[in-house]
């Protein structure tokens, strides 16, 4: 029994991938709307809440890591970690 929708290619439906689709799309422009509000110190908490979001979206539907811990989700998390690294590097590079 699995909780949730149905995520494996060749029993899922496309509305859920759609779905996601869209809601990380819009969750993209509400991040870049964000970063001319004048948030100050709260606009990378926010932006980084919403690229968490995101990337659990893509983490659970697209890349199919909902289950059981395995080696693809040590491969997920190291990547994940890498991605924010290299991302904290070069921004704290431009300041």
């Amino acid at each position: 029994m699995t909780i949730g929708p149905e995520i494996d290619a060749r029993r899922a439906g496309a509305f859920p991938f759609v779905v996601a689709w869209i809601v990380i799309l819009l969750t993209a422009g509400i991040s870049a709307w964000t970063a001319f509000l004048g948030l100050g110190v709260w606009a990378p908490v926010i932006q980084f809440g919403i690229a968490l979001f995101q990337t659990s979206l893509l983490f659970v539907l697209f890349m199919r890591l909902k289950g059981a811990p395995s080696l693809k989700w040590v491969c997920a998390v190291s990547g994940f970690f890498c991605m924010l690294y290299t991302e904290l590097n070069i921004k704290w590079r431009l300041e």
